[in-house]
């Protein structure tokens, strides 16, 4: 992924304002995979926070296409319903750069 720093700014770092906003964005994205699970794990010791789930996953095309493209139009391209039959809770394909503000 290629993006400046005053989108990454925008867009990722000022989008949420805390942690927990930016962790039910990921478990979001997990629903939108169609995941029945999701495990997070927060180890303060270590400064790291693991998010497990069991969604359907993305092979290298689609990670290029879909989550490396920022503004990915989800409902336009793969349909208004996941395969599982969910619908989708993203809405403008920039989530994902929540991850940013906290690492």
């Amino acid at each position: 992924m290629t993006i400046s720093l005053n989108a990454l700014e925008h867009l990722g770092i000022n989008l949420y304002s805390n942690i927990p906003a930016v962790l039910s964005e990921i478990v979001a994205n997990a629903w939108d995979a169609d995941a029945k699970s999701v495990k997070i794990t927060i180890n303060k010791a270590e400064e790291k926070i693991i998010i497990e789930d069991d969604g359907v996953g993305m092979n290298r095309n689609e990670v290029i296409d879909r989550f490396l493209t920022v503004g990915f139009k989800r409902r336009e391209i793969l349909g208004e319903l996941t395969a599982a039959g969910r619908k989708p809770m993203g809405r403008k394909g920039i989530g994902k750069l929540s991850i940013f503000s906290v690492a």
